[in-house]
């Protein structure tokens, strides 16, 4: 009894087995794995158009319109205020707004400016008139973006403004234009976005240079965060 059983038990691990001993991968599997395949093939071949489609998605650039006031948003001062002096030379709108960034341990001891000083002095340098922009005051300044439209909203209402032209860094556009959409609702005002293009990359290109990975994964992280905290 015990040889007929070793007997069998022989046959079926060889009919498990493949030639030189190896195990066949079961059918169940075989599929799955091989769409598995085709699919990082896929990925690697169109590898660029994905990249490059997860950056568009982030990016709002309306054709610029005349407004009553273009908004400025605090950040990179060595675009935003660029772009939107440009947009005030070219006779879009009157003024610039922008609110009051919160300040700094080291501003305060006198090392560095507010980033909203620098980019009011970079916008009066490219040849705005200092009476053209309009600094919102925000008890401790503002802290993000969400801050930034909630002060905008309060000027809109307090100036029966109609129309807003906002600047911001390109991948910034998507999330900046949500919330400040979100903050005007009920208020008779339209909204158009001009997106700042950055210095080294853009939206082709991004995963390439290391400020283009960082800007794009915490843009990413941050859209993510405010549609779950401010939907």
């Amino acid at each position: 009894m015990d040889l007929d059983r070793q007997v069998k038990e022989a046959s079926a691990a060889k009919t498990q087995t493949g030639a030189g001993g190896k195990r066949r991968l079961p059918w169940g599997l075989l599929v799955p794995a091989s769409l598995m395949v085709v699919l990082i093939v896929l990925v690697f071949a169109f590898r660029a158009q994905l990249l490059t489609g997860a950056a568009e998605y982030l990016v709002v650039d309306d054709a610029p319109r005349p407004a009553e006031v273009i908004f400025l948003l605090n950040g990179d001062y060595n675009t935003r205020p660029f772009q939107a002096s440009q947009l005030y030379q070219q006779g879009l709108a009157p003024r610039i707004v922008i609110a009051q960034a919160e300040g700094q341990p080291a501003e305060r001891i006198g090392l560095v400016q507010n980033e909203t000083e620098i980019s009011v002095a970079v916008m009066e340098k490219m040849g705005v008139p200092a009476d053209k922009i309009v600094v919102l005051q925000v008890e401790g300044g503002v802290t993000s973006t969400y801050d930034e439209a909630r002060a905008l909203r309060q000027y809109v209402r307090d100036n029966s403004i109609h129309s807003v032209l906002l600047v911001t860094s390109a991948f910034h556009t998507r999330r900046a234009r949500w919330i400040v959409a979100k903050e005007l609702a009920g208020l008779p005002v339209s909204l158009e976005v001009s997106a700042v293009p950055y210095g080294s990359f853009d939206a082709t290109d991004w995963w390439q240079s290391e400020n283009g990975l960082i800007a794009l994964n915490n843009e990413y992280i941050k859209l993510f965060y405010y549609f779950w905290k401010y939907r």
